[in-house]
């Protein structure tokens, strides 16, 4: 068999190596210095004055609602082609989850899509910027603003892209929270770990204690202040914090972001220039980089016709290719059923039709030529 290529794979170099194994000397390894240090660099980069890490872009999204004051009795809108992680965190929270289908063409929920599932219930919008592709934030912020509800964009795929002229993340808005993820094979990987931004800062500090128990301080504050005061909890909170550990990782990837989104830009070039004409494969038209939009492109995605997806991914991964599937529609997971309606058909659509191909900065052209030609002479 020939060298695998991976789906997804982090791109690690002496840069974290070291400054990992600097944490561990320290013996500080819990949230702490490290944390605060990358919530303030990465604010800087996406343009949000107030950021808050936590465990995972799950908890990210659920923390967020609670922050909001989102829960029992409420509705969240959010599209039904995402990952189910989205829709656990609107449930976790005992909020209902409201499914909209997709635009066939960008795979993204639209403010019009939303607007027509709008009820007395809902309080937020949960849109997502699926497989790093900008959304329309103007024209859901402009929605949100008409009728009074809050946008928590699920923001996973997409550190690094721009929307509407601004960084996604950016402190755009005080409707508007972003939610990150830090997830092995994300545009910028860490162990785990996710972030949220917000224009309003009661609301980092709110998920600030959240994500430690709800208490009024941590352990690195404590060590700081040295002088004795109690830790007690004032909301009923999570275990979500992030940690020092993680944050040696994510700092030196921050750092590396830019190169990271480059190299994504070059393979997606290539995949579109060697994937022309394949029959039976259908190319997802994306902006250009700009000032204006940029596709964070943490994924590279095509429409298969004819059926034949999941005959391709078999033959693909027989010969060393790791491609994947993003995603079972939310209400095609057993779970998830009773969320089904008659109108979600671009979702069911894509559930059967749309494949990922490799995708990460360690891949070079040949590689690319390589996947190619599997779909070629799978589907000629």
């Amino acid at each position: 068999m020939s060298e695998p290529i991976i789906f997804g794979q982090p791109q690690f170099g002496e840069e974290e190596v070291e400054l990992v194994s600097r944490t561990l000397r320290s013996t500080w390894i819990g949230q702490g210095p490290l944390v605060e240090e990358f919530e303030r660099k990465l604010g800087a980069a996406v343009w949000a004055d107030h950021v808050a890490a936590v465990g995972s872009c799950t908890a990210a999204l659920e923390l967020s609602l609670l922050a909001l004051g989102i829960g029992a009795g409420a509705e969240v809108i959010a599209p039904a082609m995402t990952f189910v992680a989205t829709v656990n965190a609107i449930e976790s929270t005992g909020a209902s989850t409201v499914l909209a289908d997709v635009d066939p063409a960008t795979l993204l929920m639209t403010p019009d899509a939303a607007r027509r599932l709008i009820t007395g219930r809902t309080r937020a919008l949960m849109p997502v910027s699926f497989a790093g592709r900008p959304l329309d934030l103007t024209g859901f912020l402009e929605l949100a603003d008409e009728r009074d509800l809050y946008i928590i964009e699920d923001a996973a795929h997409s550190v690094g892209g721009v929307a509407d002229g601004q960084p996604i993340g950016a402190g755009r808005h005080p409707r508007l929270v972003t939610c990150f993820s830090f997830y092995p094979n994300k545009n910028l990987a860490s162990a785990e770990g996710g972030a949220v931004t917000a224009t309003d800062p009661a609301v980092t500090d709110r998920i600030r204690s959240l994500r430690l128990h709800g208490l009024n301080a941590d352990a690195w504050g404590r060590y700081r202040d040295r002088a004795y005061k109690p830790t007690l909890a004032t909301a009923l909170g999570r275990k979500a914090n992030w940690t020092d550990l993680q944050a040696a990782v994510a700092l030196p990837q921050l750092a590396k972001l830019e190169g990271f989104l480059a190299a994504r830009e070059h393979l997606a070039e290539c995949y579109d220039r060697h994937l022309a004409g394949v029959p039976k494969l259908e190319l997802f038209d994306r902006p250009p980089p700009s000032v204006r939009q940029r596709h964070a492109l943490h994924l590279y995605q095509v429409r298969v016709a004819g059926g034949e997806r999941d005959a391709l991914i078999a033959k693909l991964r027989a010969d060393g290719i790791g491609a994947a599937v993003h995603y079972p529609a939310i209400h095609h997971h057993p779970f998830y059923e009773h969320l089904a309606r008659d109108d979600l058909g671009e979702s069911d659509r894509a559930a059967l039709e749309v494949l990922s191909l490799p995708m990460h900065p360690g891949m070079v052209e040949r590689h690319i030529v390589r996947v190619a030609e599997a779909i070629a002479q799978s589907l000629g």
